[in-house]
């Protein structure tokens, strides 16, 4: 008879208050309305600087401090962030289901989220199964690039559901 035996897992970290109402402030104050545009990823109403960051910059290129504090956090050595942009999501969006090919590590903080904003869906590879994750402002969470997220059957029903996106390479 065979056996089934499981050898992988699949590991996300996360940290609860993360970064305080300043540092948030700070991030989202920075936002130039001309960065802002949208992406076929998305559906509904959204803005993104994924596409349209001023001088082929990244947000985090702006908030060096906040680069730094995450890079202090990511859970495999030898890691450079990459790149980074914010999407905010209001009513009635979703995110498709999407990997980062090429990066490590992805991850987000979240900005703005309460009890409407939509829940951050994770699909296992493998067996296709979904794991929620309800976003509370201040979250960390990365995760291995391979790992498919969007959110699912999820809508946003918030105003202004906002997450700082990242991701790793190797240095």
């Amino acid at each position: 008879m065979m056996r089934k035996k499981t050898i992988f897992t699949i590991d996300i970290y996360e940290k609860y208050n993360f970064l305080n109402d300043t540092e948030i402030d700070k991030i989202i104050n920075s936002i130039n309305p001309n960065d802002l545009g949208h992406y076929d990823y998305f559906t509904g109403n959204h803005k993104t600087t994924y596409v349209n960051m001023s001088d082929n910059a990244y947000i985090l290129d702006h908030h060096k401090d906040i680069e730094d504090k995450i890079m202090n956090e990511v859970y495999l050595p030898n890691q450079r962030m990459q790149d980074s942009w914010i999407n905010i999501q209001g009513e009635g969006s979703t995110l498709k289901y999407h990997k980062h090919p090429g990066s490590i590590i992805s991850g987000i903080v979240v900005l703005k989220a309460d009890e409407h904003s939509s829940k951050l869906v994770f699909k296992n590879p493998s067996t296709e199964e979904t794991k929620e994750m309800t976003l509370t402002t201040g979250l960390l969470l990365m995760w291995p690039s391979y790992l498919m997220h969007g959110s699912g059957d999820s809508v946003n029903k918030s105003k202004d559901r906002a997450v700082l996106s990242f991701n790793t390479w190797e240095k």
